[in-house]
């Protein structure tokens, strides 16, 4: 038996925002890739991006190609990024044309030409844009397959990373997707007049990538990618710890209510009727954790960070401060074209660097109007729910029902598996009026009140009454 001692392949890291996270740590260097996409999806943006980030930490790149566009076209459009640097061109990164080579002499005239610019340039990292152009030279399958066997060969041997950019999508046994070390697609999801960019990856040899689509931006500073969030809490899943104390909503007989209020890093959902007081009693929540010295952050989609502190100073909460220092941040978006994932990343992210230990999501029904593909709502609430738990935040969801009555209680009973406790707030006609009243539905680890109570808001907040009475009681100062 022969000993011999394997040497594990090092990882090329892009730097490109959540792209390394999909590959599992990086793309394994010198070896050969294809990036694919309709016209537009992104792929010579994303390649040149981590081109130029791997030129800036000193490696050398080479862009050949095998298009008709120039090159002070494609720097012209790269110039617009942020990641683009002029003083790179031309020394750390180095374009040439390749189309003639494989006009005039077909595959074996071009991997000529790439093996020669590789022997004189040296580089670190080959991006080949056009390689479409090498299938519309209609070799034969036997050449291509030959062609893409020498270049991985070459690339290999030469201790290039290579990347192959092609306008196709779809996993097909072609040569060029069957022989390449790595097969990654950007491509584009519609609902209605709805369009988002997606990235996936098909193959990545020796690595553990995530599998799946993946939600992408194209801005100002390139492509971002945010990771499905199921897929990254899949891959490694917060582990909740064991509730230490109880957490109370600074309102008069809500400890009372729960005997002691909720147990700390739980979920609560708080159903309700709209203007039943669901946002307020997240508002007392906050304040009661700010008060205490805790960091606590609110994302909202219907209300803008302004109104809800009015709303609060309404009731005598002042919140005011707490935000102008920072100790309180609103996340605000309108539940319109907003990636979930790039929420959910940016809410986490804030969570991790703040501390936070409080937490309210200000209708969930926002929340699941912008997941945008059917049937994942549950999958993404669960993770989210997961995550949260895992970091120990106390978190509060509102969520609306009807005017009347609370059927969706029953009709969303799956959604409720997501939380340890569940709160109902609603309007009761008692004796021809309407009156708010509070009923806990469901505690995690703890004895509850389960009568229906008064609920009162009044200038100087909301409280917690008796049972709710079968007549209507005397006229007190409820708002």
């Amino acid at each position: 038996m022969h000993n011999r001692s394997l040497q594990r392949i090092p990882l090329l890291r892009t730097s490109v925002p959540g792209l390394d996270e999909i590959l599992g740590g990086g793309f394994p260097a010198h070896s050969l890739y294809l990036i694919q996409g309709l016209a537009g999806s992104g792929k010579t943006t994303l390649a040149c991006q981590i081109g130029f980030e791997q030129a800036h930490q000193g490696k050398k790149v080479l862009i050949l190609t095998l298009i008709a566009e120039t090159h002070g076209k494609m720097l012209n459009h790269l110039s617009n990024f942020s990641f683009f640097d002029d003083q790179l061109v031309d020394d750390r990164i180095v374009f040439l044309g390749a189309y003639h080579d494989l006009l005039k002499g077909g595959l074996r005239q071009l991997l000529k030409s790439i093996a020669a610019s590789l022997a004189e340039q040296r580089p670190d990292l080959l991006i080949i844009d056009g390689f479409r152009t090498v299938r519309e030279a209609k070799p034969s399958d036997v050449a291509l397959s030959e062609f893409m066997l020498s270049l991985n060969s070459l690339v290999s041997t030469m201790a290039c990373t290579t990347f192959l950019l092609s306008p196709t999508e779809g996993n097909v046994a072609d040569s060029e997707n069957t022989l390449v070390d790595g097969l990654i697609e950007l491509s584009q999801y519609e609902r209605g007049l709805q369009l988002i960019r997606e990235i996936k990856v098909f193959k990545l040899r020796g690595s553990k990538h995530l599998l799946g689509r993946h939600v992408f931006e194209v801005g100002q500073d390139g492509v971002a990618i945010y990771p499905r969030l199921e897929a990254v809490s899949s891959q490694s899943p917060a582990m909740p710890g064991a509730a230490a104390g109880r957490v109370s909503f600074g309102i008069d007989g809500w400890d009372q209510l729960t005997r002691g209020g909720v147990a700390r890093g739980s979920t609560t959902a708080l159903l309700g009727n709209p203007g039943v007081g669901k946002t307020l009693m997240a508002l007392h929540f906050i304040l009661d954790g700010l008060k205490r010295g805790e960091q606590a952050l609110i994302v909202g989609f219907h209300e803008s960070p302004q109104r809800l502190l009015e709303k609060a100073r309404s009731v005598g909460l002042d919140l005011a401060p707490y935000f102008h220092s920072g100790a309180l941040q609103i996340i605000w978006h309108p539940p319109l074209e907003v990636l979930v994932d790039s929420l959910a990343h940016h809410l986490l992210e804030n969570i991790e660097q703040r501390g936070v230990t409080r937490l309210v999501i200000d209708g969930i029904d926002g929340l699941r109007e912008i997941v945008m593909h059917e049937g994942r709502s549950r999958s993404f609430l669960a993770a989210l729910v997961n995550e949260l738990r895992g970091r120990n935040v106390t978190t509060f969801f509102t969520q609306e029902l009807p005017y009347f009555g609370h059927s969706a209680v029953q009709s969303d009973a799956n959604a409720s598996m997501l939380f340890e406790n569940i709160v109902l707030l609603r309007y009761v006609d008692v004796s021809g009026v309407n009156v708010r009243q509070i009923g806990v539905l469901k505690l995690r680890e703890n004895s509850y009140d389960g009568a229906n109570h008064l609920l009162l808001i009044a200038d100087e907040g909301m409280s917690i009454s008796g049972p709710v009475p079968l007549t209507v009681p005397p006229p007190m100062p409820n708002r």
